[in-house]
Protein backbone atom coordinates (compact mmCIF):
# COMPACT_ATOMS: atom_id res chain seq x y z
CA UNK A 1 0.00 0.00 0.00
CA UNK A 2 1.82 3.30 -1.16
CA UNK A 3 1.76 6.25 1.53
CA UNK A 4 -0.66 9.09 1.57
CA UNK A 5 0.16 12.77 1.75
CA UNK A 6 -1.82 14.75 4.31
CA UNK A 7 -1.28 18.15 3.23
CA UNK A 8 -5.47 18.76 2.44
CA UNK A 9 -5.20 22.43 0.59
CA UNK A 10 -8.78 23.89 1.60
CA UNK A 11 -7.74 23.48 5.43
CA UNK A 12 -5.15 25.99 6.94
CA UNK A 13 -2.01 25.41 9.42
CA UNK A 14 -4.32 27.58 12.11
CA UNK A 15 -7.14 25.54 11.68
CA UNK A 16 -5.57 22.35 12.26
CA UNK A 17 -3.38 23.92 15.43
CA UNK A 18 -6.41 25.28 16.72
CA UNK A 19 -8.35 21.43 16.14
CA UNK A 20 -5.15 19.83 17.94
CA UNK A 21 -5.36 22.35 20.87
CA UNK A 22 -9.64 21.38 20.97
CA UNK A 23 -8.73 17.27 20.87
CA UNK A 24 -6.32 18.48 24.14
CA UNK A 25 -7.49 18.33 27.41
CA UNK A 26 -4.44 20.63 28.76
CA UNK A 27 -5.40 23.47 26.45
CA UNK A 28 -6.36 26.66 28.33
CA UNK A 29 -9.20 29.47 26.60
CA UNK A 30 -6.32 31.57 26.65
CA UNK A 31 -4.55 29.18 24.11
CA UNK A 32 -7.66 28.56 22.08
CA UNK A 33 -8.21 32.58 22.03
CA UNK A 34 -4.44 33.11 20.66
CA UNK A 35 -5.00 30.86 17.98
CA UNK A 36 -8.48 31.50 16.92
CA UNK A 37 -6.88 35.22 16.22
CA UNK A 38 -4.63 33.78 13.82
CA UNK A 39 -7.67 33.01 11.39
CA UNK A 40 -10.38 36.07 10.58
CA UNK A 41 -12.69 33.50 9.25
CA UNK A 42 -12.86 31.18 12.38
CA UNK A 43 -12.49 33.91 14.96
CA UNK A 44 -15.44 35.70 13.18
CA UNK A 45 -17.74 32.85 13.13
CA UNK A 46 -16.68 32.61 16.96
CA UNK A 47 -17.24 35.96 17.57
CA UNK A 48 -20.74 36.05 15.46
CA UNK A 49 -22.17 33.22 17.76
CA UNK A 50 -21.17 34.59 20.51
CA UNK A 51 -23.34 37.52 19.94
CA UNK A 52 -26.31 36.07 18.83
CA UNK A 53 -29.65 35.97 20.53
CA UNK A 54 -28.62 32.47 22.42
CA UNK A 55 -25.57 33.66 23.50
CA UNK A 56 -25.31 37.53 24.21
CA UNK A 57 -24.64 38.98 27.42
CA UNK A 58 -26.05 42.35 28.49
CA UNK A 59 -23.71 44.12 25.84
CA UNK A 60 -22.28 42.97 22.49
CA UNK A 61 -18.47 41.62 22.08
CA UNK A 62 -15.44 41.55 19.64
CA UNK A 63 -13.51 40.24 22.87
CA UNK A 64 -12.85 36.41 21.60
CA UNK A 65 -12.32 35.68 25.55
CA UNK A 66 -15.67 37.00 26.46
CA UNK A 67 -16.87 35.24 23.11
CA UNK A 68 -15.10 31.87 24.41
CA UNK A 69 -16.20 31.96 27.43
CA UNK A 70 -20.00 32.72 26.76
CA UNK A 71 -20.16 29.78 24.09
CA UNK A 72 -18.59 26.85 26.07
CA UNK A 73 -16.32 24.45 25.04
CA UNK A 74 -18.98 22.12 23.06
CA UNK A 75 -20.28 25.18 20.96
CA UNK A 76 -16.92 26.46 20.23
CA UNK A 77 -15.74 22.91 18.90
CA UNK A 78 -18.60 22.56 16.81
CA UNK A 79 -18.22 26.04 15.37
CA UNK A 80 -14.31 25.32 14.62
CA UNK A 81 -14.97 22.02 13.06
CA UNK A 82 -17.47 23.44 10.84
CA UNK A 83 -15.29 26.08 9.66
CA UNK A 84 -12.16 24.59 9.07
CA UNK A 85 -13.57 21.10 7.71
CA UNK A 86 -15.80 23.14 4.80
CA UNK A 87 -12.67 24.76 3.60
CA UNK A 88 -11.40 21.14 3.18
CA UNK A 89 -14.23 20.71 0.96
CA UNK A 90 -13.79 23.58 -1.54
CA UNK A 91 -11.84 23.41 -5.04
CA UNK A 92 -10.85 26.17 -7.47
CA UNK A 93 -12.22 23.62 -10.00
CA UNK A 94 -15.85 24.20 -10.75
CA UNK A 95 -16.63 20.45 -11.28
CA UNK A 96 -14.38 19.73 -8.49
CA UNK A 97 -15.99 22.08 -6.23
CA UNK A 98 -19.71 21.10 -7.20
CA UNK A 99 -19.11 17.19 -6.16
CA UNK A 100 -17.13 18.47 -2.87
CA UNK A 101 -20.02 20.52 -1.97
CA UNK A 102 -22.26 17.30 -2.44
CA UNK A 103 -19.87 15.42 0.10
CA UNK A 104 -20.02 18.53 2.43
CA UNK A 105 -23.65 18.41 2.96
CA UNK A 106 -24.09 15.09 3.10
CA UNK A 107 -21.33 15.13 6.26
CA UNK A 108 -22.97 18.17 7.72
CA UNK A 109 -26.30 16.33 7.21
CA UNK A 110 -25.34 13.71 9.17
CA UNK A 111 -23.97 15.47 11.79
CA UNK A 112 -27.08 17.53 12.64
CA UNK A 113 -28.79 14.45 12.85
CA UNK A 114 -26.50 12.32 14.99
CA UNK A 115 -27.11 15.13 17.55
CA UNK A 116 -30.76 15.65 16.43
CA UNK A 117 -31.13 12.36 17.04
CA UNK A 118 -29.67 11.81 20.60
CA UNK A 119 -31.49 15.21 21.79
CA UNK A 120 -34.67 14.09 20.59
CA UNK A 121 -34.18 10.26 22.25
CA UNK A 122 -32.27 10.53 24.90
CA UNK A 123 -33.46 7.81 26.78
CA UNK A 124 -32.25 5.18 23.75
CA UNK A 125 -28.37 6.26 24.02
CA UNK A 126 -26.42 6.47 26.85
CA UNK A 127 -23.18 8.33 26.22
CA UNK A 128 -19.98 9.08 27.69
CA UNK A 129 -18.24 12.15 27.73
CA UNK A 130 -15.72 11.28 24.88
CA UNK A 131 -19.20 10.03 22.72
CA UNK A 132 -20.33 13.34 23.47
CA UNK A 133 -17.95 15.15 22.33
CA UNK A 134 -17.35 12.84 19.31
CA UNK A 135 -21.21 13.07 18.41
CA UNK A 136 -20.11 16.72 17.89
CA UNK A 137 -17.83 15.98 14.97
CA UNK A 138 -18.40 12.45 13.70
CA UNK A 139 -20.82 13.61 10.65
CA UNK A 140 -18.83 16.36 9.58
CA UNK A 141 -15.12 13.73 9.57
CA UNK A 142 -16.77 10.29 8.28
CA UNK A 143 -15.84 11.86 4.89
CA UNK A 144 -12.73 13.50 4.80
CA UNK A 145 -10.88 10.53 3.12
CA UNK A 146 -12.60 11.48 0.09
CA UNK A 147 -10.28 15.27 0.32
CA UNK A 148 -7.38 13.15 1.08
CA UNK A 149 -8.41 10.98 -2.17
CA UNK A 150 -8.67 14.01 -4.49
CA UNK A 151 -5.26 15.41 -2.74
CA UNK A 152 -3.62 12.32 -4.07
CA UNK A 153 -4.87 11.62 -6.69
CA UNK A 154 -6.31 14.07 -8.60
CA UNK A 155 -6.65 12.99 -11.78
CA UNK A 156 -8.54 10.15 -11.39
CA UNK A 157 -10.81 11.27 -8.88
CA UNK A 158 -13.31 12.95 -10.77
CA UNK A 159 -13.49 10.03 -13.43
CA UNK A 160 -14.20 7.33 -10.50
CA UNK A 161 -17.37 9.39 -9.74
CA UNK A 162 -18.36 9.48 -12.97
CA UNK A 163 -18.19 6.10 -14.50
CA UNK A 164 -19.35 4.60 -10.93
CA UNK A 165 -22.66 6.77 -9.68
CA UNK A 166 -25.32 3.83 -10.87
CA UNK A 167 -23.35 0.86 -9.28
CA UNK A 168 -24.84 -0.16 -6.04
CA UNK A 169 -23.45 1.07 -2.69
CA UNK A 170 -21.45 -2.31 -2.25
CA UNK A 171 -20.37 -2.51 -5.32
CA UNK A 172 -19.43 1.47 -5.42
CA UNK A 173 -17.15 0.82 -2.48
CA UNK A 174 -14.98 -2.13 -3.56
CA UNK A 175 -14.62 -0.05 -6.96
CA UNK A 176 -13.36 2.47 -5.03
CA UNK A 177 -10.65 0.17 -3.48
CA UNK A 178 -9.29 -0.80 -6.38
CA UNK A 179 -9.37 2.54 -9.00
CA UNK A 180 -7.41 4.26 -5.99
CA UNK A 181 -4.46 1.63 -5.23
CA UNK A 182 -6.09 -0.28 -2.45
CA UNK A 183 -7.29 2.86 -0.54
CA UNK A 184 -10.71 4.05 -0.22
CA UNK A 185 -12.64 6.81 1.71
CA UNK A 186 -12.64 4.63 4.97
CA UNK A 187 -8.99 3.53 4.99
CA UNK A 188 -8.08 7.52 3.81
CA UNK A 189 -9.95 9.28 6.14
CA UNK A 190 -8.86 6.63 9.10
CA UNK A 191 -5.63 7.53 8.17
CA UNK A 192 -6.10 11.20 7.85
CA UNK A 193 -7.12 11.56 11.26
CA UNK A 194 -4.94 8.93 13.04
CA UNK A 195 -1.90 11.43 11.47
CA UNK A 196 -3.77 14.42 13.19
CA UNK A 197 -3.82 13.03 15.96
CA UNK A 198 -7.72 12.56 16.77
CA UNK A 199 -8.57 10.16 19.56
CA UNK A 200 -8.15 6.60 18.19
CA UNK A 201 -12.44 6.09 19.18
CA UNK A 202 -12.47 8.73 16.12
CA UNK A 203 -10.78 7.36 13.01
CA UNK A 204 -12.06 3.46 14.17
CA UNK A 205 -15.79 4.57 13.53
CA UNK A 206 -14.31 6.50 10.44
CA UNK A 207 -12.64 3.98 9.23
CA UNK A 208 -15.22 1.08 9.63
CA UNK A 209 -18.71 2.77 9.53
CA UNK A 210 -19.28 0.65 5.80
CA UNK A 211 -19.24 -2.96 8.40
CA UNK A 212 -22.15 -3.72 10.07
CA UNK A 213 -21.96 -3.77 13.97
CA UNK A 214 -21.50 -7.04 14.09
CA UNK A 215 -17.66 -6.46 12.51
CA UNK A 216 -16.93 -3.52 14.26
CA UNK A 217 -14.08 -3.28 16.41
CA UNK A 218 -14.01 -0.09 18.37
CA UNK A 219 -15.26 1.17 21.79
CA UNK A 220 -17.94 2.75 20.63
CA UNK A 221 -20.41 0.98 19.21
CA UNK A 222 -23.72 3.40 19.73
CA UNK A 223 -21.68 6.07 17.90
CA UNK A 224 -20.73 3.36 15.07
CA UNK A 225 -24.78 2.75 14.50
CA UNK A 226 -25.81 6.28 14.71
CA UNK A 227 -23.83 7.06 11.70
CA UNK A 228 -24.67 4.41 10.15
CA UNK A 229 -28.60 4.95 10.99
CA UNK A 230 -27.70 8.61 9.51
CA UNK A 231 -26.34 7.84 6.13
CA UNK A 232 -29.76 5.79 6.00
CA UNK A 233 -32.18 8.63 7.31
CA UNK A 234 -29.89 11.01 4.28
CA UNK A 235 -30.79 8.37 1.62
CA UNK A 236 -34.14 9.85 1.63
CA UNK A 237 -33.04 13.28 1.61
CA UNK A 238 -31.85 16.00 -1.26
CA UNK A 239 -28.24 15.83 0.51
CA UNK A 240 -27.70 12.59 -0.43
CA UNK A 241 -24.41 12.09 -2.00
CA UNK A 242 -23.92 8.03 -2.57
CA UNK A 243 -25.88 5.90 -4.78
CA UNK A 244 -29.12 4.43 -3.20
CA UNK A 245 -29.19 1.16 -4.22
CA UNK A 246 -29.80 -1.12 -2.14
CA UNK A 247 -32.51 1.33 -0.52
CA UNK A 248 -31.98 -0.51 2.83
CA UNK A 249 -28.04 -0.85 2.80
CA UNK A 250 -27.00 0.91 5.86
CA UNK A 251 -29.93 -0.50 7.84
CA UNK A 252 -27.94 -4.11 8.08
CA UNK A 253 -26.29 -4.76 10.89
CA UNK A 254 -27.23 -1.45 12.77
CA UNK A 255 -28.99 -1.70 15.88
CA UNK A 256 -31.59 0.80 15.76
CA UNK A 257 -33.12 2.52 18.81
CA UNK A 258 -35.78 0.73 20.78
CA UNK A 259 -38.12 4.06 20.13
CA UNK A 260 -40.90 5.52 17.92
CA UNK A 261 -39.70 7.98 15.86
CA UNK A 262 -41.49 10.78 13.86
CA UNK A 263 -38.85 11.03 10.89
CA UNK A 264 -40.80 13.39 8.62
CA UNK A 265 -40.59 16.00 11.10
CA UNK A 266 -36.78 14.45 12.22
CA UNK A 267 -35.71 14.89 8.43
CA UNK A 268 -37.38 18.37 8.30
CA UNK A 269 -35.50 19.90 11.63
CA UNK A 270 -32.59 18.54 9.90
CA UNK A 271 -32.83 20.47 6.98
CA UNK A 272 -34.05 23.46 8.35
CA UNK A 273 -30.56 23.38 10.30
CA UNK A 274 -28.02 22.41 7.43
CA UNK A 275 -29.90 25.57 5.58
CA UNK A 276 -29.17 27.74 8.59
CA UNK A 277 -25.90 26.14 8.93
CA UNK A 278 -25.10 26.88 5.74
CA UNK A 279 -26.59 29.82 5.39
CA UNK A 280 -24.19 31.16 7.38
CA UNK A 281 -21.24 30.78 5.40
CA UNK A 282 -22.63 33.17 2.56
Amino acid sequence: MSTLKYDLPGISSVGLDLIALLNSPETTVKQIAAQAKLDPVIYGNLVACANSPMYQGVHPSLDILTSLVRLGQREIKRIVYQVVLRGAFFHESTELNVLLRRIWLQSLTANVFMQRLVSMTPEAYTLDHEEIELLGCLGLIHNLGYVVLLANYRDRFLKFFEAHADLPLSDFFDREYAWFDDHDHFSAGRAVLSHWNFPRCAWEIVGQYHCPNSEFQGIYPQLHSLLRLSRHVIMMTEYNFHPRIPADYWLHGTDLPAVELDFETLIQDVRDTVLRVEGAFR
